[in-house]
């Protein structure tokens, strides 16, 4: 090695999660961690089992309490196919970006959990797709898949019950908002998806979309 040759940087730890998969959990210590892809679900773990408590995103920072010395707080599971790395501040600059960095984020995460779970239900599960589309998606064109959560981690994201994030998704296919709808996948012209103002009572399942019947003559 020559005098004026440098190592490289170790490369930071990646973890691929697939749905269902834990990054890290409660109690437990470890780096920072920062999501590239997917998202996750953050819970907090009690007798009455997992509740949920923080959607995380590409971009947002998790376990910073690592950087006061405290386990983490909360269990972190993949909700779509998701990818992390780790954060390693050594000088103490970095670690004040880092905590920099998670500040504005927590701010950003408080609003969209007071969107998430107050308001009409399919409001709500609106402001869930949107945030679940990849940032390097084209909002214009043809129509786009999405990875989703399954209906029962929807459910808990929107404080809301399987069965009404079901109906909403029936009646968005018969509004054609959305176009086809697997298990934990769906397609939707994304411009749509955004624009359109969705109607009011997309929870029920009492023929949504009927005309009202002309009176019989007496």
């Amino acid at each position: 090695m020559t005098p004026s040759a440098t190592l490289a940087a170790p490369l930071a730890p990646e973890q691929e999660l697939q749905v269902g998969e834990v990054l890290f959990e409660a109690g437990g210590m470890g780096p920072v961690w920062q999501l590239q892809t997917g998202a996750l679900r953050l819970d907090r773990v009690s007798r009455e089992g997992p509740r949920f408590m923080q959607l995380v995103l590409p971009g947002d920072l998790l376990g910073l309490e690592l950087l006061a010395a405290y386990p983490y707080a909360y269990t972190a599971r993949a909700l779509v196919p998701s990818r992390a790395v780790a954060r390693q501040p050594v000088t103490e600059a970095e670690r004040r970006l880092i905590l920099v960095e998670g500040l504005a984020q927590q701010q950003r995460r408080i609003e969209d959990l007071v969107a998430l779970r107050t308001g009409p239900a399919q409001d709500r599960l609106k402001h869930l797709l949107l945030l679940l589309v990849p940032a390097d998606m084209p909002w214009s064109g043809t129509v786009a898949e999405l990875a989703l959560p399954t209906l029962k981690d929807m459910a808990a994201i929107l404080d809301t019950a399987p069965e009404t994030v079901s109906r909403i998704f029936a009646n968005l296919r018969r509004t054609q908002i959305l176009d086809t709808r697997q298990r934990q996948s769906a397609s939707f012209s994304l411009a749509r998806l955004r624009e359109v103002e969705w109607p009011t009572g997309m929870t029920r399942s009492d023929g949504l979309l009927r005309q009202p019947q002309a009176p019989e003559a007496a």
